[in-house]
């Protein structure tokens, strides 16, 4: 449950009383500054923790806090999932995506792995072809073609555009590449998800499913005790996680989803800021490059299936 948030959250009911797209644009944006706050503390705790521990004890606290939830709003039976099997695949790519982006955050620049990853509305382009039998004509096409082409920017393999090769190996700049398409699974699998499916039941197995396995790792490896701050910090990472997700949904009450969904990607202007008052990173000129090349290309993708067309 990181980095790009999903665009494809089941809604709830929008409000009878108003159409407000500039409160469901505010709330995309707050939302994103969120999920890019949650990233920082996971990289700040990656840092000295094992990947494993972070999303078993940030999970934990999210965990407790949608039952809480819940509880109190007296919908625990909202927890039954009518489609099962879809459940499962959203709740395994999650997991899988969590580790692998965290993974990168630990060893490179925050805003690279965050531009690399936001290729995956083009993987999901591609799944959609596959498994769900989407039609897309060639504007598509072209969109994805370019943004495997900013990809390719980004990552300037073996220095052939500069000379100059990043100072992480292509091995980890795959991690974020790897993250891009586990997110293209969970968005495609959404699509299948039945619209009367719970948006916390949803979020509630998903986060229970990267806690679980977080453990698993942890306990098979070392495991550190936190301290005060590090306990802090998971606090931090979950309060921000939460509220990232919380906000996303809330902005598709307001707003129409293809006039939201590309405001994700303040997420990567967001992480620029981090990046460099934190830790000093101040990004390539591929990398930015590479990273506008792929924004667009998913901001143009976005635009056709909000008009309907391929």
């Amino acid at each position: 449950m990181t980095g790009p948030a999903p665009h494809n959250i089941p809604a709830p009911p929008r409000p009878v009383t108003s159409d407000r797209p500039a409160r469901g644009m505010a709330f995309a944006v707050f939302g994103s500054l969120l999920l890019t706050l949650n990233d920082s503390v996971a990289k700040l705790l990656s840092e000295g923790w094992p990947v494993g521990e972070i999303m078993g004890l940030r999970g934990t606290v999210i965990v407790t806090a949608i039952l809480v939830i819940m509880a109190i709003r007296g919908n625990l039976s909202a927890l039954r999932i009518q489609n099962k099997p879809v459940m499962a695949v959203r709740a395994l790519s999650i997991t899988a995506a969590t580790f692998t982006f965290l993974t990168a955050l630990s060893l490179m620049p925050i805003a690279d792995a965050l531009a690399i990853a936001f290729i995956s509305p083009v993987f999901a382009t591609l799944l959609a072809i596959a498994i769900l039998k989407e039609k897309v004509g060639w504007r598509r096409w072209a969109a994805m073609a370019i943004g495997f082409v900013g990809v390719f920017i980004a990552l300037n393999p073996g220095g052939l555009l500069s000379g100059e090769p990043a100072p992480y190996g292509w091995q980890v700049a795959m991690l974020p590449l790897v993250t891009a398409l586990l997110i293209a699974v969970r968005d495609v699998s959404s699509r299948r998800l039945v619209s009367g499916d719970d948006s916390l039941a949803i979020m509630f197995y998903t986060v229970l499913c990267v806690a679980v396995a977080g453990y698993a790792t942890a306990l098979g490896g070392e495991w550190v005790m936190p301290g005060d701050f590090e306990i802090g910090l998971v606090l931090a990472s979950a309060v921000f996680m939460f509220g990232a997700y919380f906000f996303q949904i809330e902005s598709f009450r307001f707003a129409p989803v293809n006039l939201v969904a590309p405001f994700r990607y303040v997420s990567l202007l967001f992480a620029t800021l981090m990046g460099f008052l934190i830790w000093g990173d101040v990004p390539a000129w591929n990398m930015a490059l590479g990273g506008a090349v792929i924004v667009a290309s998913g901001l143009f993708i976005w635009w056709r299936e909000g008009r309907g067309k391929a």
